[in-house]
């Protein structure tokens, strides 16, 4: 893998709640976790959590992005919400695809007075109907790495997405 002169922003995804997801059952518990990934072959998974009307994770996804040739202004981030079932392949029930450029500044989160930004994204059904809201948290890591990544980060691992 050739190296790229140009550092990689590192974004830190809180995955916080998600509201009014209708799961199709009728039980008024159930057990979901959210599927996130930029590249469909390296994908992150959240904790697995049960409520009734709000789930709510608290769980963090890092991802290293190298912008400049590798990612367009299409790129999204994809958030995939499952329903556990007990003897069956776990459902989707819902998705958020949500566009790089707006969790990330102009300046491609090089700016040290760039503060952590929260937003509310619309679920949608596999059919596309509306089905409720997911919460994030977005933060950009670069300027807590000022000389390289931190050993856990420069894995060819994370670094492969490109």
């Amino acid at each position: 893998m050739e190296t790229s002169s140009r550092k990689p922003i590192i974004i830190e995804i809180n995955l916080i709640s998600a509201q009014d997801l209708r799961s199709g059952r009728r039980s008024s518990a159930t057990q979901m976790y959210v599927v996130a990934y930029l590249n469909p072959n390296q994908k992150l998974t959240s904790r697995i959590v049960k409520h009734s009307h709000c789930h709510t994770w608290n769980d963090k996804f890092i991802f290293a992005l190298e912008l400049d040739d590798h990612l367009t202004n299409n790129s999204c981030i994809v958030f995939e919400i499952f329903r556990v079932r007990r003897f069956m392949k776990d459902k989707r029930i819902g998705v958020v695809r949500v566009m790089l450029d707006s969790l990330i500044s102009k300046d491609r989160g090089r700016s040290e007075a760039e503060g952590p930004k929260f937003a509310a994204f619309h679920v949608r059904t596999p059919a596309g109907e509306p089905m409720g809201i997911l919460n994030i948290g977005v933060a950009t890591l670069n300027v807590m790495f000022h000389q390289q990544l931190p050993k856990f980060l420069s894995s060819n691992y994370l670094l492969d997405y490109f």
